[in-house]
């Protein structure tokens, strides 16, 4: 029975223990909140400075950007802004505003080209960019920029330690154009515009030959380029017929072992009976 009573007696006071910390921890934050209200409003440029590295050190971010932000003009010109942008672009970095944390990255290696940071806000700059590309299927303007800045930064890095990965990073972004650029070549053929079809899979195997789609991609390429010839008008159809033999000749010396072989040389001798 009294082991009972003591065990009850040790909960009662861990809840009440638990209680008092939470006060505790509920009224430093009203305290730390306040002292931000206060700052932000009527700090002078050393306490905001001070506050926003108090706040990016406990990770409150949204905070440290907005003091930075703020603090950016007074420091224009000064040796001490290179590390507020630091601190900038990594406060929005944290907070996963990759698009504003690119932007201060990039401005940090252009205004101080021979400062500490260069290399690494560089890199961050173009990292930044890979984590903003989107979808294959959406827009694919960050996808290229970073593939822009990765190479960019192994021109100027070449014996870089990241060099691995920017190289990892960079055939991550072009497989990623290569899927998009796959998928609307394949959008025109299924919408029967095999003209348009075959021109996007000429520019795919142009523009991508590390892609592992490009067996397939010229088999289409060729199948295309025959419905082209088979639905135009009589008078265009042998010069039509004509480019999928010129295909036909590419093909066989890069893929003449694909599973797509025996359905081309059906499309080919399909051309010449109509050549």
């Amino acid at each position: 029975m009294n082991g009972k009573k003591g065990f009850h007696k040790l909960l009662r006071r861990a809840a009440a223990l638990s209680v008092v910390a939470w006060t505790v921890g509920l009224t430093c934050g009203c305290a730390y909140q306040k002292e931000y209200n206060t700052v932000l409003k009527q700090g002078t440029v050393e306490q905001k400075y001070d506050f926003a590295v108090r706040a990016y050190d406990k990770q409150d971010y949204k905070k440290s950007i907005n003091l930075f932000e703020e603090l950016l003009p007074f420091f224009r010109g000064k040796d001490a802004v290179e590390g507020l942008l630091f601190n900038l672009a990594y406060s929005y970095f944290y907070d996963k505003d990759y698009y504003m944390a690119s932007h201060y990255f990039r401005a940090l290696a252009r205004q101080f080209p021979n400062g500490e940071y260069v290399e690494r806000a560089t890199y961050m700059s173009a990292y930044c960019k890979t984590l903003e590309s989107p979808d294959y299927r959406l827009d694919q303007t960050a996808t290229q920029e970073a593939i822009k800045q990765l190479q960019l930064y192994i021109n100027y890095y070449p014996d870089s330690r990241r060099a691995d990965e920017v190289a990892r990073l960079i055939a991550e972004m072009r497989q990623k154009l290569a899927t998009k650029a796959f998928h609307i070549a394949k959008m025109y053929y299924r919408r029967n515009l095999y003209n348009a079809a075959g021109i996007c899979y000429r520019n795919f195997l142009k523009d991508y030959p590390e892609s592992p789609d490009r067996a397939e991609a010229m088999y289409l390429m060729i199948r295309s380029h025959y419905l082209y010839a088979k639905n135009s008008v009589a008078s265009m159809q042998a010069e039509r017929y004509r480019r999928v033999l010129d295909d036909y000749e590419l093909f066989m010396r890069v893929y003449a072992d694909s599973q797509y072989r025996e359905d081309v040389e059906k499309l080919v001798a399909e051309s010449r009976k109509h050549i």
